[in-house]
């Protein structure tokens, strides 16, 4: 009987030796951090982020949630964007957070402007002039040596180009700053023989402009409204933005607007408004600039162009 009694207590003992040995190797979480504190993912994309619990060695199973499942969803640190919104992901272990604090932008697909038949490039990176091939039948894309944007007066300055451009490549765009003389001015001049430029190709635009479409690419964080140009037989004039553009007393109209996020966004206006407000191509134009453009005279104002170019839609 002793030695049983000896026996249970030689037992316990070990079981206490080897529990202690136990907590004493463990390492205890002090947190959870995660791999991004800001993302920023377009509507319908997707982001991973990783928890890493810490110190090194400690260990568990963050639990993921969002603070509105209207902008965004997670699982298992899978981000799904959902619409255009803030949200915050939380991922949870035991009684620590971490947060990463999203923006969803939106969805930046202007695919379905490059499916037309025929295009008439001013703006327009390399890459995607290439993909259109022997759709484009007339280009008017600054080269240097027939083809040149000129600044007026200096009135403008380089602005700069940071991040993807309309298409979403990795290729500069049009960016000017208002510079300090008190107004802008720019324009897309084509310099030819006796300084004459044939528009033949762009005068099936003007007998039938049904289907043909001005494209333009803008962004901006301010509220400037711009206006263009359209150099033919009779220069039209007209203003992207809140309200018309005043040069001089005259009052260029309004066409469009656009949502000043700092994103991408398209504009299209029909060439056949165009023609039903004087612009016509006819076999040639003196010194012509297809396209001009002014932004006011604020210093520091933005004017960021991509892909602008005249196309007919299928």
């Amino acid at each position: 009987m002793k030695t049983k009694k000896m026996f249970f207590l030689c037992l316990s003992m070990a079981v206490l030796i080897f529990s202690s040995c136990k907590s004493d190797s463990e390492v205890v979480a002090s947190g959870v951090t995660l791999d991004q504190a800001t993302l920023s993912i377009a509507a319908g994309d997707s982001a991973t982020l990783k928890a890493t619990v810490v110190p090194s060695g400690a260990t568990g199973t963050a639990t993921w949630a969002s603070s509105n499942t209207a902008i965004a969803t997670v699982k298992n640190g899978v981000v799904k964007a959902v619409a255009k919104g803030t949200a915050n992901i939380i991922a949870t272990v035991g009684t620590f957070t971490a947060t990463c604090a999203l923006t969803v932008t939106e969805t930046t697909n202007f695919s379905a402007s490059l499916t037309g038949t025929e295009y008439y490039p001013i703006v327009m990176d390399g890459i995607t002039s290439a993909a259109l091939g022997t759709k484009i039948k007339a280009d008017f894309r600054p080269d240097e040596a027939t083809r040149f944007l000129y600044i007026w007066n200096a009135t403008y300055n380089a602005g700069t180009c940071t991040g993807p451009n309309f298409y979403g490549e990795v290729e500069t765009w049009v960016s000017m700053t208002v510079g300090s003389v008190g107004w802008s001015g720019a324009g897309f001049n084509i310099k030819t023989a006796g300084n004459q430029l044939s528009l033949t190709s762009l005068k099936a635009i003007t007998d039938n402009p049904d289907k043909y479409y001005l494209h333009i690419g803008m962004r901006s964080k301010d509220n400037t409204v711009h206006a263009f140009v359209m150099g033919g037989q009779t220069d039209i004039k007209f203003a992207i933005g809140g309200t018309g553009f005043v040069d001089n007393g005259v009052t260029y109209p309004a066409l469009a607007d656009f949502t000043r996020d700092g994103e991408w966004h398209e504009i299209e206006i029909p060439m056949s408004t165009l023609k039903t407000m004087g612009l016509s191509y006819s076999n040639f134009v003196a010194d012509p600039n297809i396209i001009s453009v002014l932004s006011g005279g604020v210093t520091g104002r933005t004017l960021d162009l991509d892909a602008v170019f005249i196309y007919k839609k299928k």
